[in-house]
């Protein structure tokens, strides 16, 4: 045999080696195929029963809360080629089996596209990503760049990768979203509820493929948000993912799973929001909460506003509009926190609260407040009920003497030009004012949980055609709290300059946005 009939030979044999391994490796991922759960076991060394949680004993017994077993309710639906939408109280370790389905999708099915996205880039690196990165010395196959991981290094034939959706769904998002396609195509959806619709649309209608799947994660708002509409399609397969059947709780060990929730965790969130309230029904049993008919204000109106902040927000724009400020004020070391909402025009830009043990003192931050900002007094609007008194009066000895300053909430309404409603109290009116203004649209605030829960707490009814705002002690019974935020928030709707709406963001000298 001459020297080329023994390469021939040895390439023939080095030939059938290589078919032979990769007859074995396409058989044992036919088997990961069918197989998630031992995929994440023996590739990625993850212990089966933080995701099959019934493996636990105790479990045995366990009344659920929420989907049974959510995980592998989850891995069922992808496993039968359906969308999931899942909506989960916080620290349920939904992150960390994204970045699990993200690996099994792309390394199992090949020349297949995984898109991961969220509203904000940071909400990337810093979730499912960070995940990912975590996993991958252990997945080692590819090339991992930042939110890009090719399986063919320098090629996006077969890739995982992070997308943006972008807080304004302009044009061309919509376009990027819609040119994704591959056989098998899997698309990650983070932060859900803050995805705008019209990119989660692009994505439904370039997932045609037979196994190009969807699977949406989030902490519910409420039940117009984006997540709970996408659960709610009828090929959609919805998991509800609830802290009370995570196993830290149910085996009373916050470190079965490091990180994870936790009964401490649980408490925590119904001592800030009350129990039963609709953001502790979202953080801690992930219900997209629902609002009784006599609510005061809809979120949906209140989620507008944080909208029109959010189109408002970049920092090369100002605000047309005066400074206006309204204090919610406070006089306990440990109880009650004081509340400071500040803006321009139709615009909140901050609502802070704080523990405030001197309702004196908290007159002379107020004034330093309007005297770095320029505000003019008839801007400032400050709860001199009771406490109150004393942050009006060192006011009065700055020598603020509007008397609007004042804001008595038991006194009677005030008469406006053009208004039919009638009040019982300047509380109420002040109140319905704020409700009035978010239902028409014409204020931006930013996403703030505590003043979200605050402004939809309240209820209202009619009486002999008079308008009464549940009154605060109720409104606290409910929430297991004051309405800090909320009432320096309506007192600052009330004293700022009234109306027309939100205008258009300009330039305005010496007023940085």
């Amino acid at each position: 045999m001459n020297k080329l009939q023994l390469m021939a030979q040895a390439e023939l044999a080095r030939r059938k080696r290589q078919q032979e391994r990769q007859a074995i490796e396409e058989k044992r991922l036919a088997v990961y195929q069918r197989d998630p759960l031992l995929y994440f076991e023996e590739r990625l060394g993850i212990r089966r029963e933080t995701i099959d949680w019934t493996m636990i004993p105790e479990y045995r017994d366990h009344k659920w809360d929420g989907t049974p077993n959510p995980f592998m309710a989850i891995v069922e639906g992808l496993m039968e080629n359906r969308w999931v939408g899942v909506e989960s109280a916080t620290g349920t370790g939904k992150t960390h089996f994204g970045a699990l389905v993200v690996l099994w999708f792309l390394e199992c099915f090949r020349n297949s596209v995984v898109v991961t996205t969220a509203p904000k880039q940071d909400q990337l690196t810093l979730h499912i990503w960070k995940e990912i990165s975590k996993l991958y010395p252990k997945f080692g196959k590819g090339e991992y760049t930042s939110l890009k991981l090719r399986m063919n290094p320098g090629k996006d034939d077969w890739l995982a990768v992070g997308f943006v959706a972008g807080i304004k769904a302009n044009e061309e998002s919509n376009t990027k979203a819609q040119g994704f396609h591959a056989e098998h195509m899997l698309i990650i959806l983070e932060e859900t509820p803050g995805v705008p619709l019209p990119i989660i649309n692009a994505f439904e209608n370039t997932s045609v493929a037979p196994h190009n799947l969807i699977l949406a994660f989030g902490n519910p708002d409420h039940q117009l948000d984006s997540l709970h509409r996408f659960c709610m399609m009828p090929k959609v397969k919805h998991v509800r993912i609830s802290a009370y059947d995570h196993p830290n709780l149910v085996l009373g060990n916050p470190m079965f799973i490091p990180g994870a929730t936790s009964q401490e965790g649980v408490n925590r969130i119904i001592s800030k929001f009350g129990d039963g309230s609709p953001m502790a029904l979202s953080r801690t049993r992930g219900i997209s909460p629902e609002q009784p008919s006599d609510a005061l204000i809809r979120i949906e109106w209140i989620m507008q506003a944080v909208e029109n902040f959010k189109i408002r927000e970049p920092e090369n724009l100002s605000l047309p509009g005066e400074w206006a400020l309204g204090v919610d004020v406070a006089n306990s070391e440990m109880g009650d926190k004081a509340a400071i909402t500040m803006g321009i025009g139709a615009v909140c830009l901050s609502c802070e609260d704080f523990q405030c043990p001197d309702a004196n003192q908290l007159g002379h931050q107020v004034y330093r407040l309007i005297k770095e900002k320029g505000i003019n007094e008839k801007r400032v609007g400050v709860d001199g009920v009771g406490v109150g008194a004393g942050t009006v009066n060192t006011l009065r000895e700055y020598g603020l003497r509007w008397k609007g300053i004042n804001l008595q909430g038991g006194a009677s309404p005030v008469k406006l030009h053009g208004k039919a409603e009638q009040f019982n109290n300047l509380r109420s009116q002040m109140w319905w004012q704020a409700r009035e203004d978010l239902r028409n649209g014409e204020i931006a605030m930013p996403n703030d949980t505590e003043l979200i829960a605050d402004l939809s707490a309240p209820k209202f009814e009619t009486n002999n055609k008079v308008i009464i705002v549940e009154g605060k002690e109720e409104i606290k019974k409910r929430l297991g709290r004051s309405p800090n935020k909320g009432d320096s928030f309506v007192y600052w709707n009330w004293v700022r300059v009234k109306r027309g709406g939100l205008g258009e963001a300009r330039p305005v000298a010496g007023i940085g946005f």
